[in-house]
C-alpha cells in the first residue's frame, strides 16, 4: 500500500499522510455522500469501523469539510447565471471586510480575489435581468468598487459538483 505525505505549497508544512483508501473513501463520498457504511465498506474492501475511523481522521484534519447537497437552483426560479468582475480601490483590495460585505449578498455563490485586470470576480445565480441589474447597482455603489464587469453564462457545461479528482488518481495511481 503507496501512503502520500501532503504538504502546503506555500510553508512546506506537513499537512497529512494519506493512502490509496482514504482516496477512494474521498472519491466514493464526493460522489454521494449519502451512501450508507455498509455499501462504502463493501466498495472501499474495509471493515465499517475502520471506515468510520477513516472518515473521523479526514473530517478531523479538515480535508471532509462539511457534507452538503446541490441544488439545481433553475428549477426553483434562479435561471440567470453571472459572472461579475470587480476593480477595487488599492486600499480596499479584497480586505475581509470588503469580501464579508459582497459575499452577504444573497445571490453571489462565490467570491474570489483574482491576478489580472480587475481584482475580484463574484459568480451570482439570479432569478432575471432586473434582478441582476439590481446586484451590479448594489455592488458598484460601495465606495471601494470603482467598476464592474458583467458575463452571463449562456450554458453550464461542467458543474462544480462534478469536480472529482480522485475519479482519475483511482485509474492512473495517483
Amino acid at each position: 500500500m503507496l501512503e502520500y505525505t501532503v504538504m502546503a505549497a506555500k510553508t512546506g508544512k506537513i499537512l497529512g499522510n494519506y493512502d490509496e483508501f482514504d482516496f477512494l473513501i474521498l472519491k466514493e463520498l464526493r460522489d454521494n455522500a449519502k451512501i450508507p457504511i455498509r455499501s462504502l465498506a463493501k466498495k472501499t474492501g474495509l471493515h465499517p469501523n475502520t471506515l468510520l475511523q477513516r472518515i473521523k481522521k479526514l473530517e478531523n484534519g479538515s480535508v471532509i469539510i462539511k457534507y452538503s447537497v446541490d441544488i439545481d437552483y433553475s428549477k426553483l426560479g434562479y435561471d440567470l447565471h453571472a459572472i461579475i468582475f470587480l476593480k477595487l480601490t488599492h486600499k480596499a483590495h479584497m480586505s475581509w471586510h470588503v469580501a464579508k460585505e459582497l459575499g452577504n449578498i444573497p445571490e453571489v455563490l462565490a467570491l474570489y480575489s483574482i491576478t489580472g485586470d480587475y481584482d475580484a470576480v463574484a459568480i451570482v445565480k439570479t432569478k432575471n435581468n432586473e434582478s441582476l441589474a439590481r446586484i451590479i447597482q448594489e455592488m458598484g455603489k460601495r465606495d471601494y468598487v470603482i467598476n464592474t464587469y458583467t458575463n452571463v453564462v449562456l450554458y453550464a457545461y461542467k458543474h462544480s459538483y462534478e469536480f472529482n479528482p480522485f475519479n482519475g488518481m483511482m485509474t492512473t495511481g495517483l
